[in-house]
């Protein structure tokens, strides 16, 4: 008797499906870019260390667009300082382009290089113009901070044992320890933060990057932590974690986390591997647009696929297009290994 009233309540509700039509939201194609100004040097090593911030340009699609997003080689892209004089200019980087409709490539490159090597200088402000055929222009400002006070005597790292790791090179290691050190907050202004680190062998060149252990952290409580912050990756736009110092103006901003690196470089049984000498922590000190515009990034991937989240749009800062015109003041510190 049960199956029978249960079927034929599903019976019912199946008849009563309707099938509405909703149309298709109109769509304006904008310009949109990626591009973090700093006060490093665009020197080699800076370009494999911070390559997400580099000069992406593409266009806007349409919310049900199916096809992949495609960036541009056509727009015009320049940096003036507060005077209104041209700093900076931008080209495309087609190395490795296939035009639309190549056997080779579905899509366009869309990144750039700047042609001057202009370093920004903290406190100035910034003005970046963008244009292309068929969109609308684009122009943001922003100020640099001022550079971040890295507590030197704060800073260590206290390794654990090495663990060998298996395969045909065990000359191979990965390193894992306690990194801490704390930045000295200035109570006279809102600050933001975003914090990476890298091991560096003796000539300070490039050994690996550094991830945090998130295995061993909170192991012994809950994960809930007001005041922790964490490391970034550079490249990975989704992992730039930056922090603000809300609730905690003019305080010392402390990390102590577990961590691990290995090495990163090309080898082979030939090459000996130098060891890691130098953990290298980079500070950045961010303008309020570019913190919001990295919160958002987090709030809409860790709300993808949830049907019950509350809408999470990306905090863009380029009026009448999308992105992020980013500022990223860096302070460094090397800790001896």
């Amino acid at each position: 008797m049960k199956k029978t009233v249960l079927l034929s309540a599903l019976a019912a509700l199946a008849s009563c499906d309707t099938v509405v039509e909703v149309p298709v939201p109109a769509h304006t194609p904008r310009l949109s870019l990626l591009y973090t100004l700093s006060n490093q040097p665009l020197t080699t090593d800076y370009r494999q260390s911070f390559g997400g911030r580099t000069l992406y340009v593409s266009s806007s699609l349409g919310t049900l667009a199916t096809t992949p997003l495609q960036g541009r080689t056509d727009a015009t892209v320049e940096l003036r300082d507060a005077s209104g004089q041209v700093v900076e200019q931008f080209e495309a980087d087609t190395a490795g382009y296939r035009p639309p409709g190549s056997k080779y490539a579905t899509y366009n490159y869309g990144p750039y290089t700047a042609v001057r090597g202009y370093v920004g200088r903290p406190g100035q402000a910034y003005t970046l113009r963008a244009s292309a055929p068929g969109v609308a222009p684009l122009e943001a400002t922003i100020t640099l901070p001022a550079p971040a006070a890295i507590d030197a005597a704060s800073a260590s790292f206290v390794a654990r044992p090495q663990v060998v790791a298996s395969g045909p090179y065990p000359a191979i290691y990965d390193y894992y320890g306690q990194l801490s050190f704390a930045i000295l907050d200035p109570a006279a202004t809102t600050d933001y933060y975003a914090v990476y680190a890298q091991v560096l062998d003796a000539a300070g060149k490039f050994w690996g990057d550094v991830n945090q252990d998130y295995s061993l952290q909170n192991s012994t409580g809950p994960d809930v932590n007001l005041n922790r912050f964490d490391l970034s990756t550079a490249n990975d736009v989704y992992r730039i974690l930056p922090i603000s110092d809300a609730g905690r103006n003019g305080q010392r901003l402390a990390f102590s986390n577990p961590v691990g690196f290995y090495y990163g470089r090309s080898y082979n049984a030939q090459n000996p591997i130098s060891p890691p000498a130098y953990l290298e922590l980079t500070v950045s000190s961010l303008p309020a647009t570019t913190y919001t515009f990295y919160q958002s990034v987090q709030r809409f991937y860790d709300t993808n696929g949830n049907p019950f989240a509350e809408p999470a749009p990306l905090r863009s800062n380029l009026p009448g297009g999308y992105g992020l015109f980013g500022g990223a003041t860096d302070t460094r510190l090397r800790i001896k290994l």
